[in-house]
């Protein structure tokens, strides 16, 4: 499953993208929604970006197993009607190096539709378009 995760670089106030590294996994285990305090912060700045993205139907944060790897990482899951989209990536990694360490990867993948049953059944989307 390519998963496409952003290394973060601090310039000025904003953060810009270091490289953004495609990498693909044998298989991924979804363990739970990642929830707190914190995590609603990000997920409540990305409601409105993910809300002027039509192709976007759902998105998921997401604790994951990666096969072969021992760490458990974040990811931040949607459910899109296209491929995956440079753009979008930038608008929402924003919202999260602004919170958290510039340094701090996210993980995202955009789904298939049998992954997304996957997440169902540990995880509830933080957004469903309406």
């Amino acid at each position: 499953m390519p998963l496409t995760l952003p290394w973060w670089l601090k310039r000025g106030p904003q953060f810009t993208v270091k490289a953004v590294v495609q990498v693909e996994v044998p298989s991924v285990t979804y363990l739970g929604e990642q929830d707190g305090p914190v995590e609603g912060t990000v997920k409540a700045r990305w409601l409105p970006i993910l809300s002027t993205r039509p192709e976007i139907r759902r998105a998921f944060l997401v604790r994951a197993s990666y096969e072969g790897q021992s760490d458990v990482h974040v990811v931040l899951a949607l459910c899109s009607t296209s491929a995956p989209d440079r753009r979008l990536i930038d608008d929402l990694r924003a919202p999260y190096a602004a919170i958290f360490s510039r340094d701090c990867a996210l993980d995202m993948v955009f789904l298939k539709p049998a992954e997304e049953s996957d997440i169902e059944k540990v995880c509830r989307p933080f957004y469903a378009a309406v």
